[in-house]
C-alpha cells in the first residue's frame, strides 16, 4: 500500500468516525449544548495546567533517553520540540509525522542524526507501552463485565507485540532468530543505516535501570493526562469517580493508535462509547468535544 493510499485511509477513518457520531447523535446536540452551559473555567484551567505538566514529564523522559547516548539538550529546547511535534501530529495523517519533525529539530541541535531518530523511536515505544499497560490492566479487570472481551484480546495481542519489539531491539540473541527475513534485505545504503540504528537501540540494554525509570515516568505522565480528563469533566459538572478515568482513558488512547489522523474520529467514538457506560450520552459527547477544544 503506497503512502498516498495509506494517508487516504487514515483520513477516511477519521472523517468516518466523526460522521458516525454526528449522524447517530445529532438529536442529542441540544442536550450537549446544555451541558456546556454549566462550564466552569477554573476547572478547565486546571485541565490545561495538567496538560502542560504532562508535556513537561514527557520532556524529562526524552531528555533522559538522549542523555544515555551522551546527547545533552536543555529541557526548555526539548519542551519546545515536543510542542512542535504535537502540533504537526494533530494535522498530519500520522502521529509519526510529528515524531519526524521533532527528530529533525533534535538532530539540528545535536548533529547526531541516528541517535536523534532512534531516541524518538524509543520514546514512542516506551510511551505506547505505558498506555497499553494501563489499558490492559483496566480491560482485564473490567473487560468481561462491560462486554469488552474482544477489545481486551486486541489490546493483549498489541501488548505482546510491544514486548516482542522490546526483546528484539534489546537482545541480539532474539534479533538473530529473525535472520530468516534476510531475503527482504533493502538496498545496501538503507540496510547500513538500519544496522547503525539497531546498534544504537541495542545499546540501551546496558541501561536497564534507566529503562525502568523512564517506564515509570511514562506511567506518571499517562496518569497526569488521565487527570486532564477528570478536570475537564469537572469543568462541565459531569460527576464521575476519579478512578473511572483510569479505566476509560487508557482504553480510548489505545484505540486511538488505529490508523487515523492522530486518533481523530476513533478517539471521539471510543470516548463516547465507553463514557456512556458511566454517564449520559450527552455528557460523554460533551467530554469528547471539550478535550478536542483543549488539544486543538
Amino acid at each position: 500500500m503506497n503512502g498516498t493510499l495509506r494517508a487516504g485511509l487514515k483520513i477516511a477513518v477519521s472523517l468516518g468516525g466523526l460522521a458516525f457520531l454526528f449522524f447517530f447523535f445529532r438529536d442529542r446536540l441540544p442536550a450537549v449544548i446544555r451541558v456546556f452551559k454549566n462550564f466552569d473555567p477554573y476547572c478547565f484551567a486546571l485541565a490545561a495546567f495538567f496538560f502542560l505538566l504532562g508535556f513537561f514529564i514527557l520532556t524529562v523522559r526524552l531528555q533522559w533517553i538522549l542523555k544515555a547516548r551522551q546527547v545533552r539538550l536543555a529541557g526548555r529546547r526539548l519542551l519546545y520540540f515536543n510542542f512542535i511535534g504535537h502540533f504537526f501530529s494533530l494535522f498530519l495523517p500520522s502521529a509519526i509525522g510529528g515524531d519526524v519533525i521533532k527528530g529533525y529539530y533534535i538532530y539540528r541541535d545535536s548533529r547526531e542524526k541516528v541517535i536523534s531518530f532512534t531516541s524518538i523511536f524509543l520514546d514512542r515505544m516506551v510511551g505506547s507501552f505505558g498506555i497499553l499497560t494501563f489499558a490492559l490492566a483496566a480491560l482485564i479487570y473490567y473487560g468481561k463485565s462491560l462486554n469488552l472481551v474482544p477489545l481486551r484480546n486486541a489490546v493483549l495481542i498489541t501488548f505482546g507485540a510491544a514486548l516482542a519489539a522490546f526483546a528484539f531491539f534489546l537482545s541480539r540473541k532474539v534479533a538473530r532468530s529473525f535472520r530468516f527475513l534476510a531475503f527482504f534485505s533493502p538496498p545496501r545504503k538503507i540496510a547500513d543505516w538500519l544496522r547503525h540504528a539497531y546498534h544504537h537501540l541495542n545499546a540501551y540494554k546496558d541501561h536497564k535501570a534507566l529503562l525502568g525509570v523512564i517506564f515509570a515516568v511514562s506511567l506518571a505522565g499517562q496518569a497526569v493526562f488521565i487527570t486532564v480528563h477528570y478536570f475537564l469533566a469537572r469543568s462541565l459538572k459531569v460527576d464521575l469517580p476519579y478512578l473511572t478515568f483510569f479505566l476509560v482513558i487508557p482504553v480510548v488512547t489505545a484505540l486511538s493508535m488505529a490508523p487515523s489522523i492522530n486518533g481523530l474520529g476513533v478517539r471521539e467514538a471510543g470516548s463516547v462509547y465507553l463514557f456512556s457506560r458511566f454517564t449520559s450520552t450527552e455528557n460523554a459527547l460533551a467530554l469528547s468535544i471539550a478535550y478536542d477544544g483543549l488539544v486543538y
